[in-house]
């Protein structure tokens, strides 16, 4: 798992805070997941950083997001995916892929908003279909 990032990215841009996990459950995950809280006020979901996974190169960040249903359409998502990204950025990765399942319009919308580009799709042995967007990480 990449270090914690020294003078790491904000992990708030004023209306959506990111919040990390407890040290001590971090310290001991072999998972190399960072999962964090998505706060708008309260709770409203979650975002996690996976830096590595099948079919992700070297500097890869998988980046996954869920909202609460009535946190849904404000924006929320968006904006929690831009700051994981920064922060994944400030831990050396180069670029960031999302994976939304095929044909999910407001999936896709948080990705396109969030400067990623469709990329194509990718087939699972269960018959999952997934739409694969990725974002380079050099820009701000």
């Amino acid at each position: 798992m990449p270090a914690e990032p020294s003078g790491a990215a904000q992990l708030s841009d004023g209306v959506v805070t990111l919040l990390p996990p407890p040290a001590a459950a971090e310290a001991g995950a072999r998972d190399p997941v960072r999962s964090f809280g998505i706060r708008a006020g309260r709770c409203v979901g979650r975002v996690g950083l996976r830096f590595a996974a099948t079919g992700l190169a070297h500097g890869d960040v998988d980046v996954t997001y869920e909202l609460r249903p009535e946190a849904r359409g404000r924006g929320f998502a968006t904006r929690a995916v831009l700051l994981a990204c920064a922060h994944a950025r400030c831990a050396g990765a180069r670029r960031a892929v999302i994976q939304t399942p095929a044909g999910h319009p407001a999936a896709a919308a948080v990705a396109r908003r969030a400067g990623f580009l469709r990329r194509g799709q990718i087939s699972h042995r269960d018959g999952t279909v997934l739409d694969w967007y990725v974002r380079e990480l050099d820009r701000a």
